[in-house]
């Protein structure tokens, strides 16, 4: 299939062998895919909403919300707990990165956490958000799928395990107050965290977050997951059809440019979570 560049619609000549020549010259020819893995589709998600160098920041209510309003399948969203187990959409380790607070989220409470806002621009009116703010703005909740990228420092903690039965009564409470069930997946380098989750919701879908693919194969076939998530440049497509041999679905992420999206269509994953919403969904549909 052809598409015309959008700018050539607003070109007005007198002769159709000038619009044939244009035509020809400047047409862009929407690349073909052959899509083989085990959803017989890729799911779109966006990274943390729209993504990286987006003008709304990652996981705020804003840059969900606005993928959410495209045809994307979903969202990823990083998630952290308080100490008074309030689930957190935040991705670094401490809050003095992006936001006018200091601390790591699982040593303050929700009242040290609630007001912080983002301090780089032009992010400065944005806050940081639970995930129950999230979902009790989000319309049609159960037309979207989210990916929870369930994440701590394990080091800062004087009793990890307590900690992990907390965070994964925390997330249960949450997916069975919005019945969310068959719309969540979680995602965790922990496999501690992993085989909690699945011995407390033997149905949630899990994926082990790894950095490298034969780790990541290893540890989801001997604990029974549903896949593996692993950076788009740590996997191959040969490697993506190993993991599917063993029915394990596979999720990427890092595709963060319009060619990083082509070659992560290549290599046939189940879901990608894209920093380029709009050129992945127009690549797919």
């Amino acid at each position: 299939m052809v598409f015309i560049c959008p700018w050539l619609c607003f070109l007005k000549m007198k002769h159709a062998q000038y619009i044939s020549f244009f035509l020809l010259l400047f047409s862009c020819e929407k690349p073909k895919f052959d899509i083989q893995n085990l959803n017989n589709e890729i799911v779109v998600l966006g990274h943390g909403g729209m993504g990286i160098s987006h003008p709304y920041p990652m996981n705020s209510f804003e840059s969900i919300s606005k993928c959410l309003n495209t045809r994307a399948q979903g969202v990823e969203i990083d998630v952290q707990m308080t100490k008074d187990s309030i689930l957190v959409a935040y991705h670094d380790s401490d809050l003095s990165s992006d936001t006018n607070k200091s601390g790591r989220i699982s040593d303050l409470y929700w009242d040290e956490v609630k007001d912080a806002k983002y301090k780089e621009f032009p992010y400065l009116n944005y806050s940081i958000l639970s995930l129950e703010q999230l979902f009790l703005n989000i319309e049609n909740i159960h037309d979207h799928k989210f990916i929870f990228d369930c994440k701590w420092d394990v080091h800062s903690l004087s009793d990890s395990s307590a900690y992990i039965n907390s965070f994964v009564a925390a997330l249960s409470e949450m997916v069975e107050r919005f019945e969310i069930h068959d719309k969540v997946y979680f995602e965790s380098k922990n496999s501690d965290f992993l085989l909690k989750v699945q011995y407390n919701n033997p149905n949630y879908k899990l994926f082990i977050y790894s950095l490298s693919f034969e780790d990541g194969l290893n540890k989801a076939i001997d604990m029974g997951l549903y896949g593996i998530s692993i950076s788009t440049q740590n996997i191959t497509k040969e490697q993506i059809s190993l993991a599917h041999s063993h029915y394990l679905f596979v999720s990427i992420w890092n595709v963060n440019s319009n060619q990083y999206n082509i070659t992560a269509i290549n290599k046939n994953p189940d879901f990608i979570q894209s920093d380029r919403i709009f050129h992945l969904l127009d690549l797919l549909h």
